[in-house]
């Protein structure tokens, strides 16, 4: 039993550390794609100052156009508040322009711009490394550690451990 204890708090302790460590791979991500955006800049002549949530964003709206305000916060988790702030700022420099289907003259869409098309295919680019990185990695666990990890990655997910009550 002692065993197992000490298992279940190696594992907090790891999951910890792999936050810790997503945060400074964000922070490697947002160098690299920060790196490119500079150069996009000089190409565009304009400063972009984009951050993650700008840049996902983008990204969002670059795989499901057009696309309205209240699908890009089903799709992203964020506020129809944040997504209109982030949308808003993201028009104002020319990344995505807005649109109205000719079947529907209240709702507003968005489309990405040309320079918001950049933007999009190089996140894609960096995403599709990663992805690419994580099959390769997974390729040393069998089928059977595949699914559990799978399953183990849906509770993660979906559980809650900073509220009071634990959901079951």
């Amino acid at each position: 039993m002692e065993h197992l204890t000490h298992a279940k708090q190696e594992i907090f302790d790891l999951y910890i550390r792999l936050i810790h460590q997503q945060e400074q791979q964000e922070t490697v991500m947002k160098e690299r794609i920060s790196a490119e955006m500079k150069k996009m800049e000089r190409e565009f002549g304009a400063e972009l100052k984009l951050n993650m949530s700008d840049i996902h964003t983008i990204s969002c709206i670059g795989d499901h156009e057009p696309i309205n305000v209240t699908s890009i916060s089903e799709k992203m988790g964020f506020s129809k508040a944040t997504v209109s702030r982030i949308t808003a700022k993201l028009t104002e420099k020319g990344l995505v322009s807005k649109t109205q289907l000719s079947d529907n003259k209240k709702e507003i869409y968005f489309r990405l711009s040309h320079k918001g098309r950049s933007i999009h295919h190089l996140h894609q680019r960096e995403h599709e490394k990663i992805e690419q990185r994580f099959k390769r990695f997974l390729s040393r666990y069998s089928a059977d550690e595949i699914l559990f990890a799978r399953a183990l990655f849906r509770d993660l997910l979906t559980a809650d451990f900073l509220a009071d009550t634990e959901k079951t």
